[in-house]
């Protein structure tokens, strides 16, 4: 049964392959057909001119963005770029089902897209202006914990 499973898992590594793959195109793409006043905001997020600590309690600072209006480009490209990976991963999913591959990749696929759309969404907040820096953080904590739930109940159900 072990060596069924092996040979099965291993026949289909290719789906991780694709989806890197995808991801590299994907941002290339996001890139090319992006505003060219994105450049100049990717350059000016990055800069140290941008960001200021502000003090969260006693002697621990997180780096904030100074004014994080001034990066909407920014915002939707991400956005753009996580809502159309989430979607990747689903047809990756079925791929998955369809396959017949283990349990533990098929997890992981619905963990990433739980994490990408999740992820998409309060990026979509924040280039929206309807949250501020650190609920975008948080939300992005939260994506992570909403990913983890989803890979485990995908494993509860076998």
């Amino acid at each position: 049964m072990a060596a069924k499973m092996e040979r099965r898992s291993r026949h289909t590594n290719w789906l991780g392959l694709l989806s890197f793959g995808f991801f590299l195109l994907l941002v290339g793409a996001i890139w090319a057909m992006s505003p060219p006043a994105l450049n100049d905001q990717v350059k000016s997020f990055f800069s140290s001119e941008n960001w200021r600590l502000t003090p969260l309690t006693g002697n621990v600072s997180i780096p904030e963005p100074k004014d994080i209006r001034a990066f909407p480009t920014i915002y939707t490209a991400a956005e753009q770029f996580c809502f159309i990976f989430g979607f990747f991963q689903i047809a990756i999913l079925i791929l998955r089902f369809a396959l017949h591959d283990s349990l533990e990749r098929k997890a992981d696929t619905v963990s990433g897209s739980a994490f990408w759309l999740s992820a998409g969404y309060f990026l979509n907040l924040l280039a929206n202006q309807s949250i501020g820096w650190f609920a975008f953080l948080a939300g992005i904590i939260i994506s992570g914990g909403i990913a983890i739930v989803a890979s485990s109940l995908v494993k509860l159900f076998r």
